[in-house]
């Protein structure tokens, strides 16, 4: 059985009453009504909801959550196909509505972005090579450094790279050395 009744707990504070007085009130200690109160807030749907229809609230929630931008229409929409869910999530990220419905729902979680960027940091200075590559890719991705269009290119570029890599590995330095001064130019 719950220590406290919350609407009465939201009530008393909307009265102006301290949180000392509930505690009495209540017969807990102060500190388990701020942790209350709190937990409560978190609850709350940040105020920038309030611009958003309840389609656009799921879709954001899911976007919170960590899901793509298709998978978040999915929950949200009733799409028909693969395409029009991502043609509508592009459109639903380039509504600054939605955008800051989603950076306050972060930052209302604690993990606001000077949290995230920290976080990210973090994984790019980890001794574990694979660990930094992943946030190089992520740091990448949110500047803006990959360019969509150019995205079948890049990793048909870094394929041939990673198997040039593997090719040497194989044969050895001396063999391949012979192999790219053999090849005639394009």
């Amino acid at each position: 059985m719950r220590r406290v009744d919350d609407e009465k707990l939201i009530e008393m504070l909307q009265d102006g009453t301290q949180q000392k007085a509930i505690a009495r009130h209540f017969g807990v200690s102060p500190q388990y009504i701020n942790k209350r109160i709190k937990q409560l807030r978190s609850y709350q749907e940040p105020e920038s909801f309030s611009k958003l229809t309840e389609k656009k609230k799921k879709f954001v929630l899911a976007k919170a959550e960590g899901k793509s931008n298709v998978e978040a229409v999915k929950c949200a929409y009733d799409v028909t196909s693969n395409e029009s869910a991502k043609a509508m999530g592009t459109a639903l990220m380039k509504d600054p509505d939605v955008n800051v419905a989603i950076s306050d729902l972060l930052h209302q979680e604690g993990i606001g972005r000077r949290r995230r960027i920290q976080r990210l940091r973090a994984m790019i200075e980890c001794p574990d090579l694979s660990i930094v590559g992943k946030g190089l890719d992520i740091a990448n991705r949110l500047t803006g450094e990959y360019k969509t269009d150019d995205q079948d290119a890049h990793m048909s570029y870094v394929q041939n790279i990673v198997a040039i890599i593997k090719e040497i590995q194989l044969r050895g330095w001396d063999e391949e050395k012979e192999m790219i001064e053999d090849k005639p130019d394009d």
